[in-house]
């Protein structure tokens, strides 16, 4: 199988709703893609990454079968519970970023870093988008409500609305800037008004005109993911 030179990362933010809109999903089967927590109710990626455990996340949706029947989780230990066979645990590395990440993955507190960090290990050199990488609220709905997440209203979980985390001042170079010299590999934010602004922010049209026509075999990727990151 010819290696794969782009790499899509499917966040939460309200922004992805307008990709969805635009036909996303289509236009994503068979791409090599990371989706991030719920995110697999909507869409088959190539991995499920996750950073939350402890009676959160993954405690939580392991009870589901569509959840257990996921061909491939990626994240960190979640507490004490015992593992599904289809998760692979990275330990994690909040001290500092490394290319590698059997080093540690950076970082845990946030499944976007992971991702991202995970995300350039496996592909090494190419392109990763990133959707739905608002870091923060999009717009205000009815009766005040801060649209945080694509999925709100379908969906409920304890971060939805949560913003205070995103608004602190720096927080965002403080996050995202240890891949500002990253060189293999280029990143685009497809999130006009993110306010993460260390990657180039690109539009939902100019997204599509620069996704290439390959598709890939599911299973092998995933293959191929297990063995570079147990070799």
């Amino acid at each position: 199988m010819n290696k794969p030179n782009q790499l899509i990362i499917l966040g939460g933010g309200y922004s992805l709703k307008e990709g969805i809109d635009k036909g996303l999903w289509e236009l994503l089967k068979g791409k090599y893609t990371i989706g991030l927590n719920y995110s697999y109710n909507f869409f088959d990626s190539t991995i499920l990454c996750y950073v939350d455990g402890n009676g959160q996340f993954y405690d939580e949706e392991m009870k589901k079968e569509n959840f257990r029947n996921l061909p491939l989780i990626i994240g960190k230990k979640p507490g004490d519970i015992k593992i599904l066979s289809n998760t692979i645990i990275l330990k994690t590395n909040d001290a500092k970023y490394f290319r590698d990440v059997k080093l540690g993955c950076y970082k845990s507190n946030l499944v976007g870093i992971f991702a991202l960090s995970l995300a350039i290990y496996l592909l090494d050199e190419g392109e990763i988008y990133l959707l739905g990488y608002d870091y923060g609220g999009s717009g205000k709905g009815g009766k005040g409500r801060i649209l945080t997440h694509f999925y709100q209203g379908q969906i409920k979980h304890r971060g939805i609305g949560k913003i205070n985390y995103f608004n602190t001042k720096g927080r965002a170079k403080r996050d995202f800037g240890v891949y500002k010299d990253e060189s293999k590999v280029k990143i685009y934010n497809v999130s006009l008004n993110s306010k993460i602004d260390i990657f180039p922010k690109i539009s939902y049209d100019k997204f599509f005109k620069q996704l290439d026509k390959k598709q890939y075999n599911q299973e092998k990727l995933r293959e191929i993911i297990k063995k570079k990151l147990n070799d």
